[in-house]
This record gives structure tokens, sequence and C-alpha cells, in this order.
């Protein structure tokens, strides 16, 4: 596939057919209804389905009719503009709505580009806000491509200009006042707004005193990382996805009991006895083919969604490209970031691979992960500390973990040997049921392999704890947990909105508690488990900014490394 190569960055020339602040409203692409009309037939598939069964096509060809004019009326009706320091979207046929977004509280704005979109030549536009939800604040559905990549740098550019002009407020001498709490339009001495600051909204002049010049003085667009096929396809059949394949072939080998005839119509064309495998040789053959289906499956997966997956930073944004048939392009401010994790599996680390996981502010949820939690799909591991610098200027390297103290590794194994024993318990309570009943007859040497179980369980839990860790530098909090998938958590300590020490009571009887680091954004909470109690004391006065940013010391014990 032709690549469609890199968008211009937010600070991109406008061109001249994007609407400029008070200039007027404006309707979207014309192709609009299409798009529209395609949006409430999915929704209406079942009833479409049931019409259909009925042969009672006429009636599917009048629906189709009726949906495309109601889609053309909800095009005629709703327009958007850049009025009064907001975008503003009006819509409605029967009810009318009009939201507007502050320039100052947009967050990310978004092209998406599905199959349709690419062969018409148009583009979704997507601008989120931090509380927009599942779903983006505003969807302009569809646009032209290069009307919303300028329409994107439109908004970026305006976006600068009213959040540098707080900015520039709150520094004497700078020859301009500073916002309202809230935007340029939130009203003085209104909610949110200091009392007894005298605070003034900004006229026009100070607003436009941050031109276009200044904001566009980032520099070009450096491609950070960029996954070739192979690399996509390696991502693939490493990580989650060659599970998730399993999941679908489950399903497949019913197909079976959903069609009834499906076995007649196969078994007519080939002899099922001819392809049943019946030496070593052909169980080694079918197999292999297994192995091959279930990781091409995998590896088509990855390349769906990552195709051409390109990081890239501009100033102080990062542009994202990736996807095969739906290709989305973002533009995530690097302000947003909140937490920074390396994952590195059993197979990756064997392999020298890791990803990548940036959890930032927004919107937390819905079926676009790409604003809250953004993925680096794979990444030689020698490359982590040079992405991670480029991500959170100061956190690369990551520094040399300190292990918790021996009472976590006593309590690491033995909740691993519980868990097995647990384990074993609910299996050998109904076979022994079975035996005594006479059932089935189990031999009594079958509890030996107990002995082994029990041994794994604790080599396991023993790995687990050597897998625990943390470490602080100035202005950062590093952790990490997790075996079979290790993930190593950064997080800046500004971004940390609180922090709590928690512990249960089989670890305040070890001595022992858990940090847990509250931050803004979806997504797990980063925590350093099984720290001694003063240890994890100090770490949260580190978070909440009163420590040195330097914690390793335990009270008389030797720290120890990994």
């Amino acid at each position: 596939m032709p690549s469609e190569g890199p968008g211009p960055g937010p600070d991109a020339a406008v061109g001249p057919g994007v609407p400029v602040e008070g200039e007027g409203q404006r309707r979207l692409h014309v192709l609009s209804p299409v798009f529209f009309a395609t949006g409430h037939a999915l929704r209406l598939w079942p009833l479409g389905v049931l019409v259909a069964a009925r042969r009672q096509f006429w009636l599917l060809g009048v629906g189709a009719l009726v949906l495309l004019a109601w889609s053309t009326v909800e095009w005629l009706r709703r327009t958007y503009d850049l009025e009064g320091g907001a975008l503003r979207l009006e819509e409605g046929v029967l009810t009318r709505k009009l939201r507007a977004v502050p320039f100052d509280r947009i967050q990310q704005v978004d092209l998406v580009r599905k199959p349709l979109h690419r062969l018409l030549g148009v583009a979704t536009l997507r601008v989120e806000t931090a509380g927009g939800g599942k779903e983006a604040e505003v969807d302009l559905d569809v646009v032209t491509l290069a009307e919303a990549r300028d329409l994107r740098s439109t908004l970026l550019r305006a976006k600068a200009r009213a959040v540098g002009a707080v900015d520039s407020r709150a520094r004497p001498g700078s020859g301009s006042a500073t916002l309202p709490v809230g935007g340029p339009h939130a009203p003085v001495g209104g909610a949110g707004a200091p009392t007894g600051t005298g605070a003034e909204a900004p006229t026009d002049a100070e607003v436009a005193a941050f031109t276009d010049a200044e904001v566009a003085a980032s520099p070009p667009e450096r491609v950070l990382l960029r996954l070739g096929l192979g690399e996509v396809m390696l991502a693939g059949i490493t990580g989650s996805r060659a599970a998730a394949a399993l999941v679908v072939l489950g399903p497949i080998s019913q197909a079976s009991d959903w069609f009834p005839g499906l076995s007649d119509w196969l078994f007519s064309w080939f002899d099922p006895e001819a392809v049943t495998p019946t030496t070593p040789g052909a169980f080694v053959a079918v197999a292999v083919l297994a192995a091959v289906v279930w990781l091409g499956l995998a590896a088509a997966s990855s390349v769906v969604t990552d195709y051409g997956f390109t990081l890239a930073r501009t100033g102080d944004d990062l542009v994202v490209r990736r996807g095969l048939l739906e290709r989305r392009e973002a533009v995530l401010p690097l302000a947003r970031l909140q937490v920074v994790r390396i994952e590195e599996s059993l197979l990756r680390r064997a392999l020298g691979l890791a990803s990548i996981r940036i959890q930032s502010a927004g919107r937390t949820g819905g079926r676009d992960e790409t604003a809250g939690r953004l993925a680096i799909p794979v990444l030689p591991r020698v490359r982590v500390n040079q992405v991670l610098e480029e991500l959170l200027p100061g956190a690369a390297p990551v520094p040399r973990l300190l292990l918790p103290p021996r009472a976590a590794r006593r309590r690491s194994v033995t909740r691993s040997a519980l868990k097995a024993t647990l384990v074993m318990a609910a299996i050998a309570l109904p076979l022994w049921r079975l035996t005594a009943v006479g059932v089935l007859a189990v031999p009594p040497a079958l509890v030996l392999l107990a002995l082994p179980v029990l041994a794994l369980a604790a080599a396991a839990g023993l790995a687990g704890y050597r897998s625990l860790g943390h470490a602080t530098r100035e202005g950062f909090l590093y952790a990490r947990a997790g075996f079979a998938i290790r993930v190593t958590t950064a997080v800046p300590v500004a971004k940390a909105q609180s922090g709590s020490v928690r512990s249960s009571p089989f670890q305040r009887r070890a001595g022992l508690a858990t940090l847990h680091v509250d931050i803004a954004g979806g997504g797990p909470t980063p925590r350093v488990f099984d720290e001694s109690h003063g240890t994890a004391t100090g770490l949260l006065q580190v978070v909440l900014g009163r420590g040195r940013g330097e914690v390793a010391v335990r009270a008389g014990v030797e720290p120890q490394t990994s």
C-alpha cells in the first residue's frame, strides 16, 4: 500500500480554505450525509436483517432513501465556526444544540481515516478535552483531508496563543494580563475566578500578541521511531495478540455448529480419512500448520492496527500515525503525559525487545484508546532509554532499582506456594471423591506430583520477588513489578495527584506496605509493592514533593539492587 507520507505538523501554514476566527459558519463536506446514513444503518442493522429475511427488499430501498434524506437534513442543520475564542458546533434537526470548546481547553486533535474516507479523500477531525468522557468532545465528520490538517493546525495554534497569554500574564513585566480561571471565556469574577485579584479578561490585542511566528518557532517534525512491516508483525507474534488469536480460533472451530451443512459440504471435496494424521510426522506437520495459522492471525491483527506506525515529535507535541485500513493520525501534547510504562514479557526479554505504554490525561476509555493510553507496539530494548528521554526529559536512563527487603521475598514465595496448593487441592478433592465411590482408580503415588509443582511455585515466587523494585531520581519515581510481564513505570513526581501507603494484615505482620500513586487519566495505578513501611512512607513524601528525591535507606538494612 502506498504510504500517505507525513502530514504537516501542528504549526504548518494554514490553507486558504480553512476558517479563521470570526469568519462565520461553515458546513461539513458535501459527502457527510453518506457517512451519517452509514452510521444510522449500522445502528439499525438488526431491523434490516429482519426485513431482508422476509424478502421485503422494496422496504429496504425505501428505508435507505429515508435515511439518506434525513442525513441530508442533518448535514444542512450542522455547522461549525471559530468564534469568541472557541470552536463552536451547532447541530440538531428538531432539537438544536450548540456545543462550544474554548481553545485553551483543547487537549488533543486527531485525524481518523477509515477506508471509505481514504477512498473519497476526506477525514474525520476529533477534538478532545480533558473532561470529554468516552467520546470526543467534537466530531467533524467529514471534511476534506487538507481542511482537516489545516484546521487542526489552526486549533493547536489558537490553543497555544490562549495558554501562552495565561502564562505570560503570570510573569511580571510581560506586557500582558492574566486570563481568568477557566480560560479567556470565563466571566471575570465568575465561578472559578479568584476573588479579590482584580483579574480581567485579556483584550484581543493581548491574545494576538502571541503571533503565529512565535508559535511556529518550534522545530520541524522529527521522527523518533518508525516500525517496518516485519517489526509490526513481530509485535503481534510476541505480544498479547498471540493469546487473543487463540480466542478467535476457538469459535472458528465450532463453525460446523453454526452452519449444519458446512461439514457435509467440506467432506464432499475430500475424504476425511485421507487427511487424518496417522504417523508421528503427520502429527508434527499438523501441529506446525496450526502454529503457523495461530501466529499468522496474531501478526495480521497487529498489521491491521499498527501498520506504518510512526512516532514523531514536533516541538512540544507527539505525532502518532498508525493503521492499515483505518488510518489514525493524532497529535498529543507532551504536557499531557502522566506515566510511561516499559513492558517486557518473558519472550521479549529473551529477544531483547520491549514495548512502551504512555498514559495521558484526558479522555479515559471509549473505542479510541489513542488519546488515553498510547502504545508503542515493540522496539529494541537498547532504544528504550532514548525514547523515554524524548517522552519524559530527565527520566532516562532508568536507574538501578532497589529490591524490597527480605521479608518481601518470604511473602512472595509463600503466596506463590499457597496459590499452587489451593489449585492442587481443588483438583485433588473431586478426584478423591470419584475414587471413593469407585468411578476412578487414582494411584496414591500421584500425590508425589505435588512436590515438583510446589518447587516450581516457589521458584516462580522467587522470580516474582526479583522482579520487584523501585528507585527515585530528582523529579521521578520508578517502580517495577511482574514476572511473566515485567512492567517498569516512570512517574513524574509533578504529575502525581495524591499518594497513599496501604498494608494488609499480612503485610503489617511482616512490616511491609505498598505505595499507591494517584495520577490523572485512566489506567493502572503506579505502585511500589512490598516495601518496608518506613521506605514506603519516605517515598510518599517524595511523591508529595516534601522529600529530597532520593530514598534509599531502610532502617539499618543495606539496600539491595537488581
